[in-house]
């Protein structure tokens, strides 16, 4: 497998890839899981860290081999290759074994006592979604999960906030209902909600009721009343386009200059930050986050909620539809069909649900100011996720231009008016 293809011979990456690489293509249990072609799924993920004076070092890299294995008493077979870029070492585990996890002792003591478990996600060394029942039970199935010991405590007690806020607002969504948490095994467990993720059956070319239907439910979380979550910092979040944007070039230094440029247009129109109207945020929203069967909906996965900017959400949701949504993605990255317009067709409708249930409007200045930042954000996930298409890599860029002439064109004389309305919240 030529893993991370975009690093070339000549890059400072280069050494460390060839080594990674190397071990990948000699590591036995690879070849063992690539067995399973038809079903095997490949995760990888690349981390930097910046260096003074410019440019990145290696930090990290794994690549996740993981097949659905009916024979299996989990039905999943994962073999995970992490590289060091400190040590220049290839370390391998085979599932359940995680350095950050610890599901090991968790399911071998399930197995002896009948349970069965089906594994939903995993992303190692930071989250493991599961299924777990007993057949001679007739309790429901129950869905836990694994995350960072740090992290559970707290992903628990915001599910049990949502869930309370949900029930007393009467959304049009369900919410799964907390069940227990084992902290010293970092695990919490939750009721087990019907349906199936919206990208199954989310039809490209058939989809404007659908996404109306989730700009709706997005609304709705934005509109819940739940106290006591972190806040998001519009800091923070220009230091995370800078950093995109550094790390973007560092592998397509070609396109350096355009995006150093995107990163100053949105430093110098930064819209005005006013906490207090600030929404509840779900902090991952998208649609693989929806669940739906028969009419009815579920959203999961509230871990990283916060109270932010509700278009923080809104524009990540729009940019994502093409990393998030299969089919869009393969149309996106298609050479023989530009699906551009078919995407931002999708998202319009999406937007549509969104301010019908509002009420209102979005700013759409202050949209396009989050959405160059949510593509910037994508580039920077097709590189960090070996996940490169220079045919969905250049519509990008170009969607950029266009959205950067948009955010211009709207000009000084709406910058006062935007001081009146934003000061409004999306209520």
């Amino acid at each position: 497998m030529n893993l991370f293809s975009f690093v070339g011979p000549d890059h400072p990456f280069s050494s460390h890839m060839e080594r990674f690489r190397a071990d990948v293509g000699g590591h036995p249990l690879c070849g063992e899981t690539m067995r399973h072609a038809s079903t095997t799924e490949v995760r990888a993920l690349m981390r930097g860290r910046p260096v003074p004076g410019g440019g990145w070092g290696l930090k990290r890299v794994y690549v996740s081999f993981q097949s659905r294995v009916d024979s299996s008493p989990r039905r999943f077979h994962s073999v995970t290759l992490f590289y060091s870029g400190r040590t220049a070492r290839t370390e391998s585990y085979n599932f359940p074994h995680d350095p950050s996890l610890t599901p090991a002792s968790f399911f071998a003591g399930a197995a002896t006592r009948g349970f069965e478990i089906d594994v939903l996600r995993y992303i190692p060394r930071r989250r493991l979604t599961f299924r777990i029942h007993r057949p001679s039970d007739e309790e429901a199935p129950t869905v836990g999960k694994f995350v960072r010991h740090a992290e559970v405590e707290p992903a628990y007690t915001i599910l049990a906030k949502v869930r309370r806020a949900v029930t007393a607002a009467g959304t049009t969504f369900a919410v799964a209902a907390p069940m227990g948490i084992e902290q010293d095994l970092g695990a919490f467990f939750q009721e087990v909600r019907p349906g199936v993720p919206l990208p199954t059956f989310l039809d490209a070319d058939r989809c404007g009721d659908l996404l109306r239907r989730v700009g709706v439910i997005h609304r709705e979380i934005h509109a819940l009343a739940v106290p006591d979550v972190p806040t998001w910092d519009v800091c923070a979040f220009l230091d995370d386009v800078t950093n995109h944007v550094t790390w973007v070039s560092f592998f397509q230094p070609r396109h350096a200059s355009f995006l150093e440029d995107l990163r100053d247009l949105l430093v110098a129109h930064v819209p005005p930050v006013d906490p207090r109207t600030y929404a509840f945020c779900h902090g991952d929203f998208r649609c693989s986050q929806v669940l739906g069967e028969n009419g009815r909906w579920s959203v999961v996965d509230f871990d990283g909620a916060m109270r932010a900017d509700p278009y923080l959400e809104i524009a990540h949701m729009m940019a994502f539809l093409k990393y998030d949504v299969p089919r869009f993605r393969d149309l996106f990255a298609d050479p023989e069909r530009d699906a551009t317009d078919l995407v931002e067709a999708a998202a319009r409708a999406y937007l549509e649900g969104y301010e019908e249930r509002a009420k209102q409007a979005v700013n759409p200045k202050r949209l396009l100011w989050y959405r160059i930042g949510s593509e910037i954000h994508y580039l920077d996930r097709m590189i960090s996720r070996d996940l490169f298409n220079p045919v969905a890599f250049n519509r990008t860029l170009k969607l950029l231009g266009d959205l950067s002439r948009q955010l211009l064109a709207l000009g000084a004389s709406n910058d006062r008016r935007r001081r009146r309305e934003d000061r409004v919240p999306l209520s």
